[in-house]
């Protein structure tokens, strides 16, 4: 058989090899057309560029003889082209000859010969005023063919006659009609319409037509000659194939695109045939490897036949010892035929059930099979497992089926293994299959106790394995189902083993049931429950039964040395195999420590969310009351802004609201940054920025910000100055300014209606030179705080609980970023209250000392004068009469207004009147103002009265003016507001214009590009910036303002404000494009952030980002001006 399956591979590598050879040779004969048809193609393009190069190079040779005819004419004076002329042009000429024919039809030549040419073509087109070319085959002064190229020459708008340059066809045209292909010269002509040959690329003379030409020398066929002649007739091009036998492999034949004449260029017959024969050189190698390869393999094939039918008898005695080794394995096994349905016992081997026949149908043999299996499901499961449908699909997916099943044989229980396996498929179908059984029951039964033995050894290990790894002090077993102790409990203690049976009163074997009750006892009243409800027979049966392998217990007990423990209980229950009963392993073990660590994370979980319930209530409030802290600024912002309005005219007043207005705006703004500041200050970001800074101005100020929520509530104000020397200092004046707005804006909002607030500036003596020491007190007569708040007033948050039910508002941060504030600048604070009288807070701070003179020459003029001070405060009068002495006037004070008046009219009488009184405004006997007109009424109009006061005098300036009052000076009164306001009654102070700090800078000339999104504020800066010179140009988003950059010439901007935050592309992303774009200006062009992202962050972000500097919103006009400065020289 397998001989004959040799021969016949052999005979199937014989008509394969025929049929590569058949392959070859179709392929031979497709590659050569395929080659004829692409080097036909490829000749047409090298036709197409030859043509379109010959076009060129004629219209040059016309466009040059067109040029000639022109400035001929320009340079004649009469009608006529001398020879000299001719030979002149001829010399520095690329033509072979230069003609001039008159206009009677005379033809020139340079060496003076003429000729009659008025019946020749070029002579009437070129009378008639064309230029063209002209191949004239019998020229009159040569002997070759000539192309020549003519134009009429203009004298005053006539014709003259014709210039002509002429070429010798042949020599003209051979190097342009020279072509290759791969090394072999091509044939090319040019030819006239009707065929004649002007030129050629071989320099021979052709006479005739040249398709008739090369068809009589057998260069092309007959039928591609006639193909060829459609072109020269109908016009156009064509490439056309020559037929077998011709000297050339194609021809094509084009006319030039612009003039009248065909190119004919033929493709070599050899370079064609050479190509082919280097295509098929690799094909024959091919064919004959695959020849010698099929032959090799035929030889291997007979070979390995030879091998094979070897191997097929060694394999054939082999069989038979396996088929004599299965007889004994397999005593019993049947042939199945799954197409018929039967089944058929090989020889030799028969069923044990004589009733069986040896041969039979299938369902029989089945019935058989299952009637020996004891169990009904069993035997139910495998008849439908060894069913004819079954068994095809299963075979079908597997190719053999195994079984174990347990069956009684002569009336004993054995094990039986039953194989299944495919024989035969037909399309994919099983169709036989041989049946084998084989008795396996002394293995089965050895496997069987080999499990239990295991599975009770598995069952141990897990247990101690969980005892040990769990850290148990106690591990027993007991029988759950028996209610049943085997064995002694024992448990080590110090070394020694206790037994737990013998504490309970009990020895082993006893009732599990039994040993549980009685060590209730050890257990703690508060787990008693817990315990007894798990700790039960019934209980642990139930669980089990559920699916529940373990069940666990926690209770607190009484340990031997008298302590409690806490001791986790686990019963792990499985069941016994061989009996079927639930054994239940109990692991004891102490988690004392871990319950306790428990219990204090969960202590501090609970303190961590009240803490995180109690800050959330208090942010959630600082939130909801943040609008009053805010409102207290916006109206003094307000309040001034309405007053400016009704006062428009008066223009000092109008100055006096719009500074405090700016005064309030710059409060306000350090306000909203206080939400920040107390984070800022704990991760500290915050820095204290010395600067120098007057203790009056922020003073005064603070009474403008603070006054209108004084006279909302109507409460009392009283400030004053304690031996202020030195006011000019070095401080951070924001920081102070916030400190004492917080507790001035808590002493109004904590006393009631109709009391009094006291705010008092002292420096005392210092032995550390250029420091003073201040200290601030602001006193109330408020609600004041009770003893245990006080302790926790400077805590975040905290607010006292009688202000919460007064309904107060507060966010509870103040007075913490007030003390940190103070600490920072190394100072301290500290508070005194009691409920119901008020609180007194003192701010004690060491301050450097500027040491600046001021105004000392204007004042001299006042040495010696008498100047009386009259106030109710002994305080003040004493204050401000230290102050006089210490400018050099005789200082004397009174308490009484009346007193003032009398005192004042005396010493006029005397003749040494008061020079200056300063008188306070509200006084309980007589107010300043009635004083002041007392006093005027006396000594006349030169005397200056100044009225001191804490209160805003708008109101009464009129009244006071028309009293006598010269000026007024607010309080607390410092030395520089004295000596302002000595200057100012007298006439002293040199009074300047003040103009915006904008005005006096001079930017002419410069380019600034503003880049801002809000309208607003662009109008702003563009006004600021014109006012200050610059040229300004705007763009409302960073796109703009890269579009309007890419447009704009080197150097065109001088500076760009960018804002950060912009709808489409933010500042930092258009500065980074700025920077980046291929060119030299944008490296060195000052690119400052102009944005309200005033934080530390932001200004490194703006620097990382590529910008020169940062300026924060709102703008501080002097920071402003300062930084453009510094940028834009």
């Amino acid at each position: 058989m397998k001989k004959v399956k040799s021969l016949q591979g052999v005979f199937y590598v014989c008509i394969l090899l025929a049929a590569v050879v058949a392959l070859f040779y179709w392929y031979t004969v497709q590659n050569s057309k395929r080659m004829e048809e692409r080097n036909k193609n490829y000749a047409a393009d090298s036709a197409r560029l030859k043509a379109v190069q010959i076009d060129n190079e004629l219209k040059n040779a016309l466009d040059l003889v067109n040029t000639y005819a022109y400035f001929v004419g320009e340079s004649l004076t009469d009608p006529v082209v001398t020879d000299e002329m001719l030979t002149e042009m001829e010399a520095n000429s690329q033509f072979d000859a230069l003609l001039f024919t008159t206009a009677d039809g005379v033809d020139h030549i340079s060496d003076g010969r003429t000729s009659d040419v008025s019946d020749r073509d070029f002579y009437r087109n070129g009378i008639d005023g064309y230029s063209d070319i002209s191949i004239i085959f019998d020229p009159h002064f040569f002997d070759e063919t000539m192309a020549g190229f003519y134009s009429p020459v203009y004298f005053k708008g006539e014709i003259a006659g014709i210039l002509r340059g002429a070429y010798l066809a042949e020599e003209y045209l051979k190097d342009m009609l020279a072509t290759t292909y791969f090394g072999e010269q091509a044939d090319v002509f040019l030819c006239t319409p009707d065929g004649r040959v002007i030129a050629s690329s071989d320099d021979e003379t052709y006479e005739g037509n040249v398709l008739e030409i090369l068809a009589g020398s057998g260069v092309i066929d007959r039928g591609t000659a006639k193909k060829a002649g459609e072109i020269f007739r109908d016009g156009g091009e064509g490439a056309f194939i020559c037929a077998p036998g011709s000297q050339k492999d194609n021809i094509c034949v084009r006319y030039l695109p612009e003039n009248d004449f065909v190119l004919v260029q033929t493709f070599p017959e050899s370079v064609t045939q050479r190509m082919i024969q280097d295509e098929n050189v690799v094909g024959i190698r091919l064919e004959v490897m695959l020849v010698i390869l099929f032959a090799i393999y035929i030889a291997a094939l007979l070979i390995q036949a030879g091998r094979e039918r070897k191997r097929l008898e060694e394999e054939n005695r082999e069989m038979g010892y396996i088929i004599s080794g299965v007889n004994v394995l397999f005593p019993r096994f049947a042939l199945v035929d799954l197409e018929t349905d039967t089944y058929r016992y090989l020889a030799g081997t028969r069923s044990e059930n004589k009733d069986l026949p040896v041969s039979g149908r299938y369902e029989e043999l089945v019935e058989t099979l299952c009637s020996m299996m004891p169990d009904e499901d069993e035997r139910r499961e495998l008849e439908g497992q060894i069913s004819r449908e079954s068994v095809v699909d299963a075979l079908q997916r597997h190719g053999d089926m195994r079984f174990e099943n347990h069956i009684i044989r002569d009336g004993y229980s054995q094990w039986e293994h039953m194989n299944v396996v495919c024989l035969e498929k037909k399309d994919g179908r099983p169709v036989k299959a041989l049946l084998t059984r084989q008795n396996i029951t002394e293995v089965k039964e050895k496997e069987l106790r080999i499990q239990a033995k295991i599975s009770l050894a598995n069952r141990k290990e897990r247990q101690y394995r969980i005892a040990i790894t769990s850290n148990a002090f106690c591990t027993f077993e007991f029988n759950l189902t028996k209610d049943l102790v085997e064995q002694d409990i024992v448990r080590t203690i110090d070394g020694h083993r206790v037994s737990l049976l013998e504490k309970a009163g009990l020895t082993a074997p006893c009732k599990a049931s039994e040993c549980f009750e009685r060590w209730k006892a050890f257990v703690l009243e508060e787990s008693l429950e817990d315990y007894a409800a798990v700790v039960s027979l019934e209980y642990l049966e139930q669980r089990f039964e559920q699916g529940d392998a373990e069940v666990e217990v926690d209770y607190w007990g009484q340990a031997s040395d008298g302590e409690q423990m806490c001791v986790r209980q686990s019963f792990i229950m499985t069941k016994d195999d061989a009996t079927d009963d639930i054994v239940v392993m109990v692991v004891s073990k102490e988690i004392t420590e871990q319950v306790r660590k428990q219990r204090q994370q969960t202590q501090a979980l609970q303190d961590a969310l009240m803490q995180a319930q109690h800050a959330n209530r208090a942010k959630t409030t600082f939130l909801s009351n943040m609008s009053h802290d805010i409102r207290t600024p916006m109206n003094a912002i307000i309040g001034f802004a309405t007053i400016a309005v009704s006062h428009i005219n008066n223009k000092e007043q109008v100055r006096d609201c719009l500074q405090k207005v700016l005064s309030s705006s710059n409060h306000l703004l350090s306000l909203i940054n206080d939400i920040l500041d107390m984070s800022r200050i704990e991760s500290g970001k915050v820095q204290i920025k010395e600067q120098e800074c007057n203790i009056s101005e922020m003073m005064h100020n603070l009474v403008n910000i603070i006054q209108p929520q004084v006279k909302a509530k109507q409460l009392e104000l009283f400030i004053d100055t304690f031996e202020v020397a030195n006011e000019d200092v070095i401080a951070d004046a924001l920081k102070m300014n916030q400190v004492f707005i917080n507790l001035l804006s808590n002493a109004v909002k904590y006393t009631p209606a109709g009391g009094t607030i006291s705010f008092r500036i002292m420096q005392k003596t210092t032995f550390r030179h250029g420091y003073g020491d201040y200290v601030f007190i602001i006193k109330d007569n408020g609600i004041g705080m009770s003893r245990e708040f006080v302790e926790h007033v400077f805590e975040p948050f905290e607010r006292e609980a009688s202000a919460t039910r007064s309904g107060i508002q507060g966010t509870g941060l103040g007075m913490a970023i007030t003390k940190n504030i103070v600490e920072m600048m190394n100072g301290t604070i500290s508070v005194e209250s009691e409920v119901g009288k008020g609180s007194t807070f003192t701010v004690a701070l060491t301050l450097k000392l500027l040491d600046i003179a001021k105004n000392a020459e204007q004042l001299e003029g006042l040495n010696g004068l008498r100047a009386m001070v009259v106030d109710d405060d002994f305080n003040v009068c004493d204050s401000v009469s230290k102050m006089l002495k210490q400018i050099g006037m005789r200082a004397e004070w009174t308490t009484s207004g009346r007193e003032a008046a009398y005192r004042a009219k005396i010493a006029y009488e005397e003749g040494d009147s008061y020079h200056t009184y300063i008188i306070d405004w509200q006084m309980p006997e007589l107010s300043g103002v009635e004083t002041a007109r007392k006093i005027r009424s006396v000594v006349g109009d030169d005397a200056p009265i100044i009225i001191l006061t804490a209160y805003d005098w708008t109101d009464i300036e009129e009244e006071a003016r028309d009293a006598g009052v010269t000026a007024f000076c607010a309080k607390p009164l410092f030395m520089s507001d004295l000596k302002s306001a000595l200057l100012a009654a007298n006439n002293l102070l040199d009074r300047e214009e003040e103009e915006a700090p904008w005005t006096q800078a001079d930017f002419g000339g410069k380019r600034i590009l503003l880049v801002e999104d809000i309208e607003l504020n662009r109008e702003i800066a563009e006004v600021i910036l014109t006012e200050s010179g610059f040229l300004v140009e705007s763009a409302p988003d960073g796109t703009d303002a890269v579009a309007m950059m890419e447009k704009a010439p080197e150097n065109y901007y001088d500076a760009i404000l960018m804002d950060v935050q912009m709808p489409i592309m933010n500042g930092y992303e258009a500065t980074r494009t700025i920077r980046n774009m291929p060119r030299k200006d944008v490296r060195d062009l000052p690119i400052i952030a102009m944005t309200a992202n005033a934080l530390e962050e932001d200004k490194e972000a703006a620097l990382k980002n590529g910008m020169n500097a940062h300026i924060a919103k709102p703008l501080d006009m002097d920071i402003f001006m300062a930084v453009l400065r510094e940028f834009i020289k």
